[in-house]
């Protein structure tokens, strides 16, 4: 199978699945919604706490490098949160 009959297919079968059970494929969306958001705060928090640690580091600014840290804490704890979020419904 070549991409093109591979994307046919899964065109083939969104359709049906569209026609079938539209709440499903609702839900499926919503999660994809979800997962990307989670990407993109965990992602941004990532880069802030960078900034913020080097920064802090660099000037000796106690503030700064607490804040980098919290950053760095909170991105974990929201990537955890939406592992179990994503567990928990089925």
């Amino acid at each position: 199978m070549n991409d093109d009959q591979v994307r046919r297919t899964i065109e083939e079968l969104e359709g049906s699945l569209a026609c079938d059970d539209p709440a499903l494929l609702k839900r499926f969306r919503a999660l994809r919604r979800a997962d990307i958001v989670n990407v993109l705060s965990v992602f941004a928090l990532i880069a802030a706490g960078t900034v913020l640690l080097t920064v802090g580091l660099a000037t000796r600014s106690w503030p700064l490098w607490t804040v980098g840290v919290a950053a760095f804490l909170t991105s974990f704890v929201v990537d955890e949160h939406h592992k179990r979020t994503l567990r928990r419904n089925p």
